[in-house]
């Protein structure tokens, strides 16, 4: 679940959204005033007005939906919106001096435009660059496939950091909590369809890991993890191998044939301290990408 800090913040930028497509609403309405009231002004003057105004209204609107669809990459048109938000108070000061029969008119929108300014880059600026929080979680299925004998405490502590930049509800990471008594394959085939990226957690240990008898698990056509990856495989599936502790990629002749495919998969390393978050925001920013262009 989220810190109440990470909620916190999560609920001040709904609320910038918000706000930002109320200004962009309003934007269109206050230039087409401002053109009413400079009846005189050349194309050029006018071009420069109606210009500025669909440009505030463009970018504010651009921030508030992409606020609302937890778009990556919404922080940055925050900056944008704020900027030219700011931009376009100094050109209502200019207009406000130019014609001082509508001083109030123009001033009241440069109040207005001004606020809103202020009121985005305190919002945006508080955001420690580079953490997982700066953004509204992204709607994202992720599936995390991981032998708990191999690499439990790196899973748990890298669940935890993706349940901050991603959607809690949408990260699916073992059966347990599961309904006692339901099939396993089935459950595990309900959380692959629902997901759109998979993540293959190899410790030293994943690929020798063996049973009571000393049999290799991998070799186990119902081992739980073989089922995991062959079935993520099989369904198209966008896996990444995550490197943790070390591990190195296995090779394909080193795993079952159903298998093979995963050893042709670009790695991700997810290195101890001090190397650990360098290493978590590389991946939540492959993450990321993905989402983005998923939805495109």
């Amino acid at each position: 679940m989220l810190s109440a800090d990470d909620s916190r913040r999560l609920a001040a930028v709904r609320r910038l959204g918000l706000v930002s497509m109320l200004l962009a609403v309003a934007c269109l309405l206050g230039t087409a005033g401002a053109l009413l009231l400079l009846p005189y002004a050349g194309p050029v003057g006018q071009a420069i007005v109606g210009g500025a105004g669909l440009a505030v209204a463009g970018a504010a609107f651009a921030f508030g939906r992409m606020t609302s669809l937890r778009r990556p990459g919404v922080r940055r048109i925050g900056f944008v919106a704020a900027g030219l938000a700011a931009a376009s108070a100094v050109l209502f000061a200019l207009l406000a001096v130019a014609r001082p029969e509508a001083a109030g008119y123009f001033l009241a929108w440069l109040a207005v435009h001004l606020a809103y300014a202020g009121f985005a880059l305190h919002r945006l600026v508080r955001w420690p660059t580079g953490e997982l929080a700066d953004e509204p979680p992204v709607a994202l299925g992720i599936f995390i496939s991981y032998r708990r004998d191999d690499s439990r405490e790196t899973v748990g502590r890298l669940h935890d950091a993706l349940s901050r930049g991603f959607d809690p509800a949408r990260i699916f990471l073992d059966v347990a909590g599961q309904v006692p008594g339901e099939d396993y394959r089935s459950v595990i085939g309900r959380a692959l369809d629902a997901a759109e990226v998979v993540l293959v957690i190899i410790g030293p240990r994943w690929l020798e890991i063996s049973d009571a008898q000393g049999r290799r698990r991998l070799d186990d056509p119902e081992d739980m993890v073989r089922i995991e990856v062959e079935s993520a495989l099989q369904r198209g599936k966008q896996v990444i191998p995550v490197l943790v502790q070390g591990a190195a990629m296995p090779a394909d002749e080193a795993l079952p044939v159903t298998l093979a495919p995963l050893a042709f998969r670009i790695a991700s390393p997810l290195r101890p301290d001090p190397d650990f978050r360098s290493d978590l925001l590389r991946l939540v920013d492959a993450l990321r990408a993905f989402a983005e262009g998923g939805r495109d």
